[in-house]
């Protein structure tokens, strides 16, 4: 029984070893969110995967330009054509709008709208890794305190973790935002 005990232990012990824990990645997750706080845009910049993030915006971007324009032609078979063909006309304007909107004075400017300010004190490495989320796919993500539901993503590189995903409902909110707000003009 007490062998049975000690082997069971191991098992346990050596599956969290191999597995990318969330305390593996905390301290970068902290080093990213420290430097949107201090706008450090070389910090910011380290810790993103600008091709994974850009990959993301420009697609939902296409997906939401291709549904408006849909639904402007009248739906329908033909409005599909239509929105598809618009969205692959508007790609290169896409990929540029998204391309910016990535640009880590820009991240940090979001993220002192959130709330993160220079005098904002930041949890230790410990409590970070705690409110990470262990992913199936060997990401980490950072959850919304309220609904529990990952609003950042954070995969493994050879030179850290850094940000490779953005929370795909919030951010259709944001690409809408301006469209709205112009709309309402």
């Amino acid at each position: 029984m007490r062998e049975l005990v000690w082997i069971s232990l191991c098992l346990v012990l050596s599956s969290c070893a191999t597995a990318p824990a969330p305390l593996d990645a905390a301290s970068d997750v902290r080093a990213f969110v420290m430097a949107l706080r201090d706008r450090d845009l070389p910090g910011i910049e380290a810790r993103i995967d600008r091709p994974a993030l850009q990959a993301q915006v420009t697609g939902i971007a296409r997906a939401m330009a291709a549904n408006e324009i849909a639904k402007r032609a009248g739906g329908g078979e033909g409005g599909q054509i239509l929105g598809v063909l618009g969205a692959d006309l508007a790609n290169p304007l896409l990929e540029r709008l998204s391309k910016q909107a990535l640009e880590p004075a820009i991240l940090a400017d979001l993220a002192r709208r959130a709330g993160l300010t220079p005098e904002t004190v930041l949890p230790s490495r410990t409590a970070t890794s705690m409110g990470l989320k262990r992913l199936a796919d060997g990401r980490v993500c950072a959850p919304d305190p309220q609904t529990k539901a990952c609003i950042l993503y954070f995969g493994r590189y050879p030179s850290g973790w850094k940000l490779n995903a953005l929370d795909e409902a919030a951010l259709r909110g944001r690409l809408a935002a301006p469209a709205a707000s112009k709309a309402r003009r």
